[in-house]
């Protein structure tokens, strides 16, 4: 008896051995306007204001759209922390930890926050 229960298990072993699991990965279909390696973030401000910033490039260049449509384009700016990005016509945002700063004139700083979409 032991050894036919035994042989069983000695079967039982060598199937599970030489079989194959399946590995089949399934991805969600996911339907977005921006390409796969695009970054965008959302920021809300005082009357209404939205900001959406995008970057395929880890931020060292972004569009920045505001709620009237408006597209800014800034590139990476000297910072002490955080991410600052800013373009020749004085207009920057500096944002580090869902809290920022957006400057549509240079030295009118308004504060934003970021929200998620």
């Amino acid at each position: 008896m032991k050894y036919l229960l035994g042989a069983i298990l000695l079967g039982l072993a060598l199937t599970g051995c030489t079989s194959t699991p399946q590995n089949d990965v399934v991805q969600d279909k996911t339907t977005n306007n921006t390409p796969a390696n695009t970054q965008v973030i959302y920021f809300t401000g005082p009357m209404d204001l939205t900001i959406e910033l995008q970057s395929a490039d880890n931020f060292e260049t972004a569009q920045m759209t505001d709620n009237s449509g408006k597209i800014y384009h800034l590139k990476r700016a000297v910072s002490g922390s955080g991410v600052r990005l800013a373009n020749d016509d004085g207009v920057s945002i500096h944002f580090k930890g869902g809290e920022g700063i957006v400057e549509f004139m240079k030295d009118k700083p308004v504060s934003i926050t970021e929200y998620k979409k």
